[in-house]
């Protein structure tokens, strides 16, 4: 049997015999141009290049989302009407207040005094030309009595609400007792804080100091 190099050599004799008794019918190949051959390379590399372009996936272009601000409202307040009423105030009448000054004590004097209250109080609103009386409630704690046809009270500074500027004592005073001096007085016109002064009066010499503020409105 035959082995297959020998089979191969057989038939390459058997072409070669062949082959010398054709006539040789093929047209000789023109001698290669080196410009063509430079040409189809490049030919070549172009066409690679395109299908390697083609090949590429087509790269998607992603927007670029800007964040929105949140939308921040502004409150606006909300302003509830209020009806305020004025209502005139009629004069009305005033109430006497008594405020107490001090209780007790004791002088070496002849003639000295204590004021234990005052009305109306300290303070005490009015309207414009309101008529009131102004009372001090006064002790004696002088070492003499207090004669009435020799003892009185007057005015003496600060402002002029008064409608009589000097009093007598109403009945004597002994030594420890009390009298309440009375003086009828009218409200300034103008609206502020007013004061007057008054004082306990032996002969020309003054021994008991009274004073009585008030606000007109």
């Amino acid at each position: 049997m035959l082995t297959y190099k020998a089979k191969l050599i057989g038939w390459l004799l058997v072409l070669g015999m062949v082959l010398a008794c054709v006539p040789s019918l093929a047209t000789p190949l023109p001698p290669a141009d080196p410009g063509a051959i430079n040409t189809f390379i490049a030919q070549t590399v172009n066409a690679a290049s395109t299908q390697t372009a083609a090949a590429r996936p087509t790269s998607t272009h992603t927007a670029t989302i800007t964040p929105t601000p949140r939308n921040t409202d502004t409150v606006t307040p909300t302003f509830t009407s209020t009806v305020i009423f004025i209502l005139s105030t009629p004069t009305s009448l005033v109430i006497p207040t008594f405020t107490i000054v001090s209780s007790g004590g004791s002088s070496s004097d002849n003639y000295a005094c204590q004021v234990t209250s005052v009305s109306p109080a300290n303070g005490t609103a009015f309207g414009s030309r309101a008529d009131f009386d102004a009372i001090w409630r006064v002790k004696n704690i002088g070492q003499k009595a207090w004669d009435r046809t020799q003892v009185d009270y007057r005015y003496t500074s600060g402002t002029k609400i008064h409608k009589t500027a000097i009093y007598d004592l109403n009945a004597n005073v002994p030594k420890n007792g009390t009298a309440d001096l009375i003086v009828d007085m009218v409200a300034p016109k103008d609206p502020g804080s007013y004061t007057t002064v008054w004082n306990l009066y032996v002969g020309s010499k003054s021994f008991c100091n009274m004073s009585l503020r008030i606000i007109v409105q």
